[in-house]
């Protein structure tokens, strides 16, 4: 009789713990599973169930383990090997994954949702040969349902920079659902590198009439409206994400590229400000200076490049605050040594291969009188640099040699 008590409490236990779970109160379902488990331990649906509410709290290393447990007790079941695989991935595990998934396969080589998922973990761990492979057999397998592999490959090409190969998988997957708003996305973004903003605008515009509220369709039809010149526009997309997402330094930094289009640099500056808040590493510093410098003010510039350049080293911050102190024409703000200092340094992070910094460093060496390097290294600029650039260079070289330093003001004459 007690056993009979046991075995009825632990099923009622499952059933409450189901009836939690389709209500979305996982960490009761948990606390439920825990207990029908406690009077019932070999029963393998109940640490399916528990392990499916832990993953739904994404606590995946104990769906782990009551996967390991269910599928101990009930190895025949496919189900527990699937999910075991799909938490696997999630937790970046992805030898394991392959392995769950090379099991189920060696069952049903057409189970098309295990042949994607080993596609993603092959995607991920960098095989990319066996990532298209699988994604392409997915996609033969179900042909119905080949919507979410297509993106996925189309996504993989993507990231190996086959955009053409990227657009043609999900224009394949948009015929087959025509509502996946997930593939127009994908299209949308793939369309930008191929520099067909008018697609990326209309693709991005079908995701929100899929998915009004979606930022990052919203983000992309803001950048393709500024690539269009659609400033307006794009603000409007920009104040739409920011009132879902507040706090997102991306809307900002567009938002402020728009602003400078449409000549109001004071905006641009606070939105600018605001990116810098919410996330220093972005290019909210020097986007920031550039605006400084249009407005006259290279002191401030100065000051944004700094400030990113002591978080990211790299040679561009080195060679625009070089340039600055090399051509401003304010006098307070030029310094040739430091000019020289910075020039040389983003010519040594650049191995002494970009014209850009050494036409900067032969500013720098006129500002402190030496014509004779910096005419030796605008020479070498023009000798390695794009014809396209030769005017600009003869020009400086013209100064240097009738020892005449470089001044620059196009930033501001820009803004006039």
């Amino acid at each position: 009789m007690p056993a009979d008590h046991e075995t009825a409490d632990a099923l009622a236990l499952y059933e409450r713990g189901h009836d939690q779970f389709q209500s979305g109160d996982f960490r009761g379902a948990v606390e439920s599973f825990t207990r029908a488990i406690a009077l019932r331990p070999n029963v393998a649906a109940a640490f399916h169930k528990r392990a499916q509410a832990y993953l739904q709290l994404d606590q995946r290393p104990d769906a782990i383990r009551d996967l390991d447990r269910a599928i101990a007790l009930k190895p025949d079941e496919p189900i527990f090997l699937a999910d075991r695989a799909e938490a696997h991935f999630r937790q970046k595990s992805y030898d394991a994954a392959i392995a769950d998934c090379d099991n189920l396969l060696s069952l049903d080589p057409g189970w098309a949702p295990v042949r994607g998922l080993r596609g993603d973990c092959y995607a991920a761990s960098g095989n990319t040969a066996a990532a298209l492979a699988d994604f392409s057999g997915a996609i033969e397998s179900d042909p119905d349902h080949a919507a979410a592999y297509l993106v996925a490959r189309g996504r993989l090409r993507y990231d190996l920079g086959d955009y053409s190969g990227a657009v043609e998988d999900c224009s394949t997957a948009i015929r087959v659902d025509p509502n996946a708003a997930f593939a127009y996305q994908a299209r949308g973004f793939a369309a930008r590198e191929l520099g067909d903003h008018e697609a990326a605008e209309a693709d991005f515009g079908e995701v929100l009439n899929l998915e009004p509220s979606s930022p990052r369709a919203l983000l992309g039809r803001a950048g393709a409206r500024i690539q269009l010149g659609r400033f307006a526009e794009a603000i409007g997309d920009c104040d739409a994400l920011l009132q879902l997402q507040p706090r997102n330094a991306n809307a900002y930094l567009l938002r402020g590229l728009a602003n400078v289009q449409l000549g109001d640099l004071s905006a641009a500056a606070i939105d600018y400000s605001h990116a810098i808040n919410i996330d220093p590493s972005t290019q909210g510093y020097e986007f920031r200076a550039a605006v400084w410098r249009q407005l006259g003010d290279d002191a401030e510039a100065i000051k944004d490049l700094s400030a990113k350049l002591k978080l990211s080293p790299e040679a561009p911050l080195f060679n625009q605050l070089a340039w600055i102190w090399a051509t401003s024409p304010d006098g307070d703000v030029r310094d040739g040594e430091r000019a020289v200092e910075s020039a040389t340094r983003a010519c040594e992070l650049a191995e002494w291969s970009h014209p850009g910094y050494l036409d900067t460093l032969a500013a720098a060496a006129a500002e402190c009188g030496n014509f004779a390097e910096a005419i030796q290294w605008i020479e070498q600029a023009i000798k390695i640099g794009d014809p396209e650039e030769f005017a600009s260079y003869e020009s400086h070289l013209e100064l240097y040699l009738f020892e005449q330093p470089l001044r620059d003001s196009s930033a501001r004459d820009s803004a006039t």
